[in-house]
């Protein structure tokens, strides 16, 4: 395919051409090159428009007029970019046409460009211009305000280069670009004070202004498939996150990427219940009502192709694994899942006699890495449990006994069952020396090997859940890609499994450490209903 030319399409065309006609007979200085530098174009680009030009059939003079028409001067960038992105990325980058299938991550661009603190997230199939979109719209919004201080976080610091390199180029073609003194491919800053910086998930920019903030793919494919590199780059987001602000304001944050993991940046953050984030989501190939099939942007890639696409990959992976996590945005964990993410849910709790159960796994600092608590409620009716609430965050003793008295409180008194080693175990008792009804179990085996039984339950749809809690969706998230890490994120998971394994049975032989919940067998029928 003939490459297009940049130069006839450009908006300042008769400019351009107006001044390599010049340098030709020797009014200018600089030739193509200097052309170039003025215009922020390739000299390449010149040269081959101007062969191109000087190909084609003269037209015929026009007729002498006695006063010449005045040439209309070319819009600013200012002025285009207030037709919006859409319009101003093949403005800027004429080999590229308006990304019209990502129009809705482009309005979202713009609102955070403008200050509003958008919280927003993007996932559509790999090539189809979401980077090169997500590009032109720092630059958009640069050029919008020049005096915008943004941070762009990705997988490595090669991809960060690559990504400063190229915005830098788009930033000088429309007069935003770097000052002298202030030109690093990663950092850059331009006359007005704004500009852009480009970094790793895994490195600092500590001190930087940020007035927004886009990661775009922070994890590469094999850092997507552990759980501490995982963690390492939601922390990243979630710091620049915290000091993204601007006059006393929070900005926006913008997340793209292709997915690789369910618990990746973009799986975490549509968990949480703190900040509703918005989400661009297209797989590559929808099934309509009627059963037909259609591509997402059928003028990027053909739903012939894409389906040709799925076939061969489908043949080295039978599982498709790939396919659903990059094409359709649907990430499957290599492992498969082991909690059904059907479980049975209830819209009231039955009539009759229960016993109320709180499991607990017992966190013992708030620090960066370590374990969060987290206590569960549950009723056991008969052999079944229901989940009533359930509570997880980083928290100091202090704070894990005033959380403690809280759900007691709205629930009613009861034992808190938990399986403990290490620190857990002071922790534990310095629980009951304060006056709380705690019993524990050495864990002694690996968590997998403890939540199996809880897993067949919930499979089975003996451990129930209500139909909305504020919890769930977090819960859930967690329980989909839980595989029994030692340094996994599933701190209320290990909680249910000590309710389960203690208030229905099944667990190991626990010992009480501190004084029975009503004393002796009393304890729900006594210690051995336990075992």
């Amino acid at each position: 395919m003939p490459q297009p030319c940049t130069i006839c399409k450009h908006p300042r065309r008769a400019a351009i051409e107006a001044a390599y006609a010049a340098s030709v007979k020797g009014a200018t200085g600089g030739g193509a090159k200097g052309v170039a530098a003025t215009f922020g174009v390739e000299r390449r680009a010149i040269k081959r428009h101007a062969a191109h030009q000087a190909g084609k059939t003269p037209a015929s003079p026009a007729p002498a007029t006695s006063t010449p028409i005045p040439e209309a001067p070319a819009p600013s960038w200012a002025e285009i970019a207030r037709g919006g992105l859409l319009a101003f990325i093949p403005a800027l980058s004429p080999e590229f046409a308006p990304p019209v299938h990502l129009a809705a991550w482009c309005a979202l661009i713009e609102r955070a460009a403008r200050g509003e603190p958008v919280r927003a997230l993007c996932d559509v199939p790999i090539r189809h211009y979401k980077s090169q979109t997500t590009m032109h719209g720092a630059v958009w919004a640069l050029v919008v305000d020049p005096t915008l201080r943004i941070l762009l976080m990705t997988h490595s610091l090669n991809k960060a280069q690559k990504m400063g390199r190229i915005m830098r180029g788009l930033a000088r073609r429309c007069g935003v670009g770097p000052v002298y003194g202030s030109n690093r491919v990663d950092d850059w800053t331009n006359a007005a004070g704004g500009g852009i910086v480009c970094m790793s998930a895994a490195q600092s920019q500590l001190g930087a202004d940020v007035h927004l903030v886009i990661f775009d793919d922070p994890l590469d494919e094999l850092d997507a498939q552990s759980f501490n590199e995982r963690s390492a780059a939601d922390d990243a987001i979630t710091h620049y996150t915290a000091r993204c602000m601007r006059r006393g304001r929070p900005g926006g944050v913008l997340g793209v990427m292709s997915r690789w993991h369910p618990d990746d940046p973009i799986g975490r953050r549509l968990a949480r219940r703190a900040v509703k984030w918005e989400h661009v989501h297209h797989p590559a190939v929808v099934e309509e009502p009627d059963g037909t099939l259609r591509a997402f942007a059928p003028e990027i890639w053909p739903l012939e192709e894409m389906l040709r696409t799925r076939a061969e990959l489908a043949e080295q992976d039978p599982t498709e694994r790939l396919w659903w996590a990059q094409y359709q945005g649907e990430p499957r964990d290599p492992s498969g899942a082991l909690f059904s993410s059907t479980p049975q849910r209830y819209a009231a709790l039955p009539v009759g006699a229960f016993r109320l159960v709180y499991g607990a796994d017992l966190a013992w600092s708030k620090h960066r890495g370590s374990d969060n608590f987290a206590l569960v409620a549950i009723k056991v009716y008969g052999a079944k449990a229901y989940v009533i609430d359930m509570r997880r965050t980083k928290l100091e003793t202090p704070q894990i006994e005033a959380e403690i008295r809280t759900m007691q409180a709205r629930h009613g008194p009861g034992p808190v069952f938990a399986y403990t080693s290490g620190p857990e175990v002071g922790i534990a008792k310095n629980l009951i020396g304060r006056g709380f009804r705690i019993v524990t179990a050495r864990a002694k085996y690996n968590k997998l090997v403890r939540a199996e039984k809880t897993i067949r339950r919930h499979n089975d749809g003996d451990v129930l859940y209500p139909a909305a809690a504020p919890w769930l969706a977090g819960f859930f998230a967690r329980a989909a890609v839980f595989r029994g890490e030692e340094d996994g994120d599933d701190d209320d998971i290990d909680a249910l499994v000590a309710a389960c394994d203690f208030g229905i049975g099944g667990g190991g032989a626990p010992r009480l450490v501190g004084s029975s919940y009503g004393g002796g067998s009393d304890v729900v029928g006594g210690m051995q209903d336990f075992r």
